[in-house]
């Protein structure tokens, strides 16, 4: 499947239906807090996605605090996905020493990602370390840290073209249309959302008017 611009942000198996069904998202992401929205969790919750969406990334996020926890987390999720692991991309926070996991990972032949990035110094340090994947929150950021102007206008720059800049935390289809436009690659959002960049009233209209002409005939 071509990575396309538009990703499901979303552990809900329904959704990860619906998407894998509508022929424009190319791929699943999820996080701690999403996970933990479904009884059963964790890697076996990822092979469960990952068997409904069949085609294009998964990402997940690894919660663990120290290196050896981290490694066994990432046995953890190779038991339970066999035969998808390239699929499954590994996210970590853009913190110092998840650095040097990354980049053990990406030595490991893993698909990583950076999230949570609001700095362009972040994103020097995980394309550094060999992050494919670039994660920035953006509706968190124009909040939280509003006076500094576009988060992905900042990033952007930094970001090689070997790199995808995910935009994250989309809350509305002019946010998507706003990060793509400043330069992410792609965004990931709610089904919602996605069904309203897929839509527009006038096109319905027109629908409408079709057939009654053709009723009328």
């Amino acid at each position: 499947m071509r990575l396309g611009k538009l990703f499901l942000d979303s552990a809900d198996l329904s959704l990860a239906t619906s998407a894998a069904d509508s022929g424009v998202v190319s791929g699943i992401t999820t996080n701690p807090a999403i996970m933990h929205e479904h009884t059963r969790g964790g890697p076996e919750h990822l092979r469960a996605l990952l068997d409904v969406f069949t085609e294009g990334p998964v990402f997940f996020q690894l919660t663990s605090e120290t290196m050896p926890d981290a490694w066994a987390e990432v046995a953890e999720i190779d038991a339970a996905c066999a035969g998808d692991r390239d699929r499954v991309v590994l996210k970590l926070p853009a913190q110092p020493w998840l650095y040097s996991l990354g980049a053990r990972l990406v030595r490991d032949n893993r698909q990583v990602a950076f999230t949570a990035v609001y700095d362009p110094g972040q994103v020097v340090c995980a394309v550094d370390a060999g992050a494919r994947w670039i994660i920035p929150y953006v509706d968190r950021a124009s909040r939280l840290d509003g006076d500094r102007g576009s988060l992905v206008l900042r990033l952007a720059p930094f970001v090689p073209d070997d790199v995808v800049l995910l935009a994250a935390s989309i809350k509305s289809a002019s946010q998507a249309l706003t990060a793509l436009s400043e330069g992410a690659r792609a965004v990931t959002t709610s089904w919602a959302v996605i069904e309203a960049m897929m839509s527009h009233p006038l096109t319905d209209s027109a629908v409408d008017q079709f057939r009654s002409i053709r009723g009328n005939q």
